[in-house]
């Protein structure tokens, strides 16, 4: 059999081996019938802790999985037929830590399996989850880490557990469509076993409200994978030591173009290097190239600048990657400060979930034109949130005020190449930034909202730069949305 691979990254791992049954007819009934092939689909999924305590908020968070298939069809309803059960956990339901793995490990758990898949392409996937309220004779886990918290929930220090809430995922499913699947689709064909990932970022999929409650806001990728071969590793050091550093909290992200704007390179997977040794493992990863981008607090609260490192295909071990400190004498990271608002087509205040990104340009050796780069924001700043009505709000809007904090200087660039990649810079002048939010449909399976569904303070325009000063924050303009068609 010919081996494929697919990937299901909050952040869910799939490790699918998928074979068919044809049926073939010669148009005579006394002819023996061929061999009939058919092959199986093992089912797994990963996350990486981002956010788990002490980085971020959460010491779990829990989801409870019952189901996960696909179709044929990008635009197919939940409700149409031709879906095919890739992992069918109705009767004995998953319940699953996201955040319980340690950062160089690819597996999460194993989901299940199939059999007997039809051929063809398939453009869509849809993960389900239990209800927090499931109905009579529905089947629930065995043991419920929510406790009285439904069955999906997060967990705060102290043991405090939250609902999770849920929009439809239990009943339609988590949709993840094309633009977030390697290649645009999962092929299956005959005689073939296909190993598929799907990563489930569960720190980018939960809104905080302001009532303290939690939605999930689902932010899943899939993709072909290999579970041997298609990884990016590396070591984080610092520049001026050629050593690890010292008890630090090391963000690496693994980006690619935008589906919609190739000059902005957006996060496919995140991961959290070793504090003591400073490795990172990216795995499994769709084949293909990445852009790796890294930046690091250390323990002692010092921010190191991003490095960006452009172009690096999947089985790829990379050397060293330098980081360098901020240049100024102090030691905190530089704050941007902002407001996001949302409107409704018809100028009423209307709600939306938000996640929060920042960029810095940065140009590859292979191209004219620079590349807006999503840069890690570090601890303390408002990733996602939901804009909400009243309080500091024009009546005619919801918002939110939201934080940021980044490295306060320019990143190191570099271009991966076979015989040692070399890094430029950080440049001199000033540190420019760009702040970008990306509006969602409350709970709306992480289906985009607005018109446009994304805004940008100015891309690093040298007429109107948002440039930024460790130990002096800098209020960026209001990211202002409309069109917004689904309220809370």
């Amino acid at each position: 059999m010919k081996t494929r691979k697919l990937t299901f990254t909050l952040a869910l791992f799939l490790a699918m081996s998928v074979g068919l049954a044809l049926v073939l007819s010669c148009g005579n009934s006394s002819s023996p019938s061929p061999t009939v092939r058919t092959g199986s689909a093992t089912v797994t999924l990963s996350d990486p802790p981002t956010c788990k305590v002490p980085i971020g908020d959460f010491v779990s968070v829990w989801v409870t999985v019952t189901k996960v298939r696909a179709h044929i069809s990008s635009t197919a309803d939940a409700n149409d037929g031709a879906w095919v059960d890739l992992a069918d956990l109705t009767s004995n339901p998953m319940q699953i830590d996201l955040l319980n793995i340690g950062e160089n490990t690819c597996a999460l758990a194993t989901l299940g399996s199939a059999s007997g898949l039809p051929p063809g392409n398939y453009q869509q996937i849809r993960l389900h989850l239990l209800s927090n309220s499931p109905g009579n004779g529905v089947a629930v886990p065995s043991t419920n880490n929510c406790g009285d918290a439904g069955f999906n929930c997060v967990v705060l220090p102290g043991d405090i557990k939250q609902v999770l809430q849920l929009s439809s995922q239990d009943q339609t499913g988590i949709k993840i469509p094309p633009g977030r699947i390697a290649g645009g689709a999962i092929s299956i064909e005959a005689g073939q076993t296909s190993d598929i990932n799907i990563d489930f970022s569960a720190c980018a999929s939960v809104v905080r409200q302001g009532n303290g409650q939690f939605r999930l806001k689902p932010t899943l990728h899939a993709g072909e994978v290999s579970l041997s071969t298609d990884s990016i590793s590396g070591r984080v050091i610092d520049n001026a030591t050629g050593q690890p550093i010292p008890g630090a909290t090391i963000f690496v992200f693994a980006e690619q173009p935008d589906a919609n704007d190739a000059t902005v390179d957006r996060v496919i997977m995140s991961r959290t290097a070793d504090s003591t040794a400073g490795t990172f493992s990216f795995c499994p990863l769709p084949s293909g190239n990445y852009d790796i981008v890294v930046a690091a607090v250390s323990g002692a609260g010092v921010a190191y600048n991003a490095t960006i490192t452009f172009g690096v295909p999947t089985g790829t071990a990379l050397a060293d990657i330098p980081l360098e400190p901020e240049t100024s004498a102090a030691t905190s990271s530089a704050q941007m400060l902002g407001r996001v608002s949302t409107t409704a087509a018809d100028g009423t205040a209307i709600g939306a979930d938000i996640a929060m990104s920042a960029f810095q340009d940065a140009t590859p050796s292979t191209m004219t034109t620079p590349m807006h780069v999503t840069i890690p924001l570090l601890p303390g700043s408002s990733n996602t949130f939901a804009t909400e009505t009243g309080g500091i709000c024009d009546p005619t809007t919801a918002c939110h005020d939201y934080v940021l904090y980044v490295p306060g200087s320019n990143p190191k660039v570099g271009t991966f190449t076979t015989s040692g990649t070399v890094y430029a810079g950080p440049a001199t002048g000033d540190i420019l930034y760009s702040v970008n939010a990306q509006a969602f449909v409350p709970g709306g399976q992480g289906t985009a909202n607005c018109s446009p569904s994304t805004v940008t303070t100015s891309l690093n325009d040298a007429a109107n730069p948002l440039a930024v000063t460790v130990g002096t924050p800098v209020t960026a303009e209001t990211l202002a949305f409309t069109g917004c068609t689904t309220g809370f």
